[in-house]
């Protein structure tokens, strides 16, 4: 795994919790992702009223709109990196946050799996389960 890769998605991380809390911008967010971005769910629906795949950075920057709009203190950890195959980054992430109307705090855990084409995420994937992310990048037993 390409060390340049896996600060590249801490530092995206990082801007997407600067988005959560209104500090970065969204065309700011757009810079990092490759123009033809494609985001994708291999889950069943996770979330009421939210594609299961996404393409385009603006299609993809305003649902991050939409979705950090729920919230209040979105904040998105890396607790796990795991080595995989070409410029890939499979990452297991801890989300936390507390709905912006109900106040209920929500902690869950997924794996993002991150492809980079020309310095930029062309692609993430989003896994509830490791072994279905470990199949996806290519890393099944």
């Amino acid at each position: 795994m390409s060390e340049e890769n896996v600060e590249f998605v801490q530092g995206l991380l990082e801007e997407w919790n600067a988005f959560g809390r209104g500090e970065l911008s969204g065309e700011a967010l757009a810079e990092t992702l490759d123009p033809g971005i494609e985001m994708q769910w291999h889950d069943e629906q996770t979330y009421p009223d939210t594609p299961q795949h996404l393409q385009g950075a603006s299609e993809v920057v305003e649902f991050l709109e939409k979705y950090r709009d729920g919230w209040v203190g979105l904040v998105h950890e890396l607790l796990e990196f795991i080595s995989a195959p070409g410029d890939r980054v499979l990452a297991l992430v801890r989300q936390s946050s507390r709905g912006r109307q109900s106040g209920v705090p929500i902690v869950i855990h997924f794996f993002e799996f991150f492809t980079f084409r020309d310095g930029k995420v062309c692609r993430f994937e989003y896994f509830r389960h490791r072994s279905d992310a470990m199949e996806a990048a290519g890393l099944s037993n």
